[in-house]
């Protein structure tokens, strides 16, 4: 008997070794039977993977974009029923019934999973019940309670119970219960009379503790720079304070704010907890106070090589109060072997550009949690190929308010910017402005004209234009700009949401504070003030049910107002502009412009000269309404697929708004998801264009259709 076995072995050893040599590559895994909860969330939670196509393993043997292939593995399958069924389990369908069917083609070694399900009716929730915060006093007791209420609506599911849990005990400990705690949730279902779920919730909250003491223990290279006594000013905690474990969060990321710490953490000793008293330990590595920094520059602008170097200095702690002083100062020249000859930014012959800047930081003010930047900067410009000096001097205040938690609005910045701008033009530069915008308009200024006839016409009306309408070859102005930024973000994810909303405000008031001191001062003032206003909203229902699929919705509405003044005077880089990465993709960078350009001939600075001439009269609006509507796909692991459609445009005033002006534009995009940011390009199409009415298969596609853009983040 024995020999006979073991001759049955040895014959089928060899079987036995093809079989586990032999792979199936797993191509196809499906579900079948659900409705309540998708595929997609399905598939993510199993250990069985499903194949990627053959063009993500081709790329993959490349780089390290893709995949490999993921063969079948029948020993899963087991694991795998059990995830589900707990998975199902948590989002209330404790009735669900589960099977696997499996199917291997031994012609392509491909292998077909299928998971058979039946869901069964979901539990709802009937009650949660809170033991635990009768003797920890009402106010808090009622909070927790309150906020454990549920609708009996509601299928039951886990990360609802667990969100409540979550709450009270982040409640508890940042109201001084450090050391609560809370039991596993008690769930029972009814599944025989009601189908319903009654959670009992039991917390231990513990002593109410006090902030005892407050030690720091400073290491690193720059210990002795560093007073104890600032560290606990910037941290903000007292003596005397109820235990918080939300400030003191607030407090680690005040520190790192400083870039004094190389680290820092806070930790509560609790071995010297004395009755309802724990002392804190503020334990930080010190850095340098000083760094300097060079660098050098090479870039073409200009259409020209330019060569350079700048240094920056940064002072930490300047003046004690962690206060940071950064100075930086660069220089670039054309003609490097000129200055180099004779250095002097006067000289005629240097052509490029010197900029110094000097910024301050302090990270509180007054004791609050208030960070402030002054910054201030000087430019000169000397350029050789358009033929204009320019010196831009100017300074910035910012204030960044660090908001309390669990407060609606997630941002607030506010800021005053002031610049003052000169610019002197040589006459051959205006005059070639004007050729080139009198040349590409020729066919509406100047009918029936060509030729030599044509091109001595534009040269008379240019030389005749920069003499009778310009007038001056220098320009100069002042503008104060007094703002605010303010926002929520209640999406679920800030990199790549799938469901939440998020507002955005920006609030402008220009030239108030430049009117007001004239008119302490007595000096003349004749720059328009105006408001400006914009509201961005952005809306991502959760469709799909899934965290690698979102479908986004935004709405964006900008006004621009004059209260004294005209607005015809306001500078064009303030004005409202649509089109581009972030706008409607079908147009370029401020594209989509009012038809009717407001414009003062006697008071451009340069860069309103070249968008007036060389870019067709892109002069602004102030009035902008547009949106997108894209859906986002995820897929082959970092990348992903975005499908648009955009709409909007400016106009001179609210009043003229149409929406037959509206353009639109449709298109697609790929995504390479990073760890911090996704890099982005975008194909858009105009669809609809309000300027020119022609059927968009009638128009070259390159030169007149498609829109590239290449970006980062998302378009909104």
């Amino acid at each position: 008997m024995n020999l006979r076995l073991i001759k049955i072995l040895l014959l089928a050893f060899p079987v036995l070794v093809f079989a586990q040599e032999k792979r199936y590559e797993l191509t196809t895994l499906d579900f079948v039977g659900n409705k309540f909860i998708s595929s997609n969330d399905l598939a993510s939670a199993i250990y069985s993977k499903e194949s990627p196509g053959w063009l993500s393993q081709f790329v993959n043997k490349f780089t390290s974009i893709g995949g490999k292939a993921i063969f079948f593995d029948s020993l899963l399958i087991k694991s795998d029923l059990d995830i589900l069924n707990s998975y199902y389990r948590s989002k209330g369908f404790f009735k669900a019934k589960l099977k696997s069917n499996f199917v291997l083609n031994n012609k392509n070694n491909e292998a077909k999973l299928t998971y058979l399900i039946d869901e069964g009716m979901p539990v709802f929730f009937r009650s949660i019940t809170v033991k635990g915060c009768e003797n920890i006093g009402k106010e808090f007791e009622a909070v927790v309670l309150e906020y454990s209420k549920v609708d009996t609506n509601r299928v039951y599911e886990d990360a609802i119970v667990e969100d409540k849990i979550k709450f009270g005990l982040t409640y508890l400990k940042n109201n001084g219960f450090m050391q609560a705690v809370v039991q596993k949730p008690k769930v029972i279902i009814d599944t025989v009379h009601s189908s319903k779920a009654d959670v009992e919730i039991i917390y231990s909250p513990g002593r109410r503790y006090k902030i005892s003491d407050i030690y720091v223990v400073r290491t690193g290279s720059g210990f002795d720079k560093i007073e104890d006594s600032l560290i606990k000013e910037l941290v903000g905690l007292r003596v005397g304070d109820w235990y918080s474990n939300s400030d003191i969060q607030r407090a680690q990321v005040r520190l790192f704010r400083t870039n004094l710490f190389q680290s820092a953490a806070i930790y509560s000793v609790i071995s010297d907890t004395i009755a309802n008293k724990v002392p804190l330990s503020i334990n930080t590595d010190i850095g340098l106070m000083n760094d300097l920094s060079p660098e050098m520059i090479m870039n073409n602008e200009d259409n020209t090589f330019n060569l350079g170097a700048g240094i920056n200095y940064n002072r930490k702690n300047f003046l004690g109060g962690a206060r940071k002083l950064t100075v930086g100062t660069s220089i670039a020249a054309q003609n490097i072997s000129q200055f180099i000859k004779q250095p002097s930014l006067t000289d005629t012959t240097f052509y490029g550009y010197f900029d110094a800047r000097a910024a301050l930081e302090q990270p509180f003010w007054f004791g609050l949690p208030i960070s402030i930047k002054l910054e201030s900067y000087y430019t000169l410009q000397r350029r050789l190929s358009e033929g204009y000096n320019a010196k831009l001097f100017g300074a910035r205040l910012a204030f960044d308010f660090e908001l309390p938690p669990y407060v609606y609005l997630n941002t607030l910045n506010t800021y005053l910017n002031i610049e003052r701008t000169e610019y002197n033009y040589k006459q051959e530069y205006l005059v070639r402005l004007a050729k080139t915008f009198f040349r590409v308009n020729s066919g509406l200024l100047f009918p029936g004209y060509i030729g030599d006839r044509l091109n001595t016409l534009i040269d008379s009306a240019s030389v005749f234009f920069v003499d009778q309408q310009l007038k001056t070859k220098a320009f100069a102005s002042t503008n104060t700009i007094l703002g605010a930024n303010f926002g929520a973000n209640k999406t679920n994810d800030f990199l790549y949401p799938t469901s939440g909303y998020s507002l955005s405000f920006l609030i402008e008031d220009a030239n108030s504070v430049a009117y007001l001191f004239s008119k302490i001062f007595g000096v003349d003032f004749n720059r328009p003030q105006s408001f400006k206003s914009a509201v961005t909203a952005a809306w991502y229902p959760n469709v799909y049910n899934s965290n690698t699929d979102a479908l986004g919705i935004k709405l964006k509405v900008g006004n621009i107002f004059t209260y004294r003044g005209d607005k015809i005077n306001i500078p064009m880089s303030q004005r409202l502009y649509s089109g581009g990465s972030n706008s409607v993709r079908g147009w370029g960078t401020r594209e989509l412009v009012p038809e009717r350009s407001l414009v003062n001939f006697n008071n451009l600075n340069q860069e309103d000269l070249e968008a007036l001439f060389l870019r067709g009269a892109a002069t602004g609006g102030f009035f902008l309404f547009e949106g997108s509507l894209e859906t986002r796909h995820k897929f082959l692991g970092n990348l992903g697929a975005a499908f648009f459609i955009d709409y909007g445009n400016t106009w001179n005033d609210y009043s003229e708004f149409r929406y037959d002006q509206l353009a639109v534009s449709a298109g697609f995009g790929f995504r390479f998801y990073t760890e911090f940011i996704p890099f982005r390009i975008d194909f858009g199409l105009k669809t609809l264009d309000p300027a020119y009415r022609r059927n968009m298969f009638k128009k070259r596609f390159w030169k007149e259709v498609l829109q590239i853009h290449i970006g980062i983040g998302e378009a909104f």
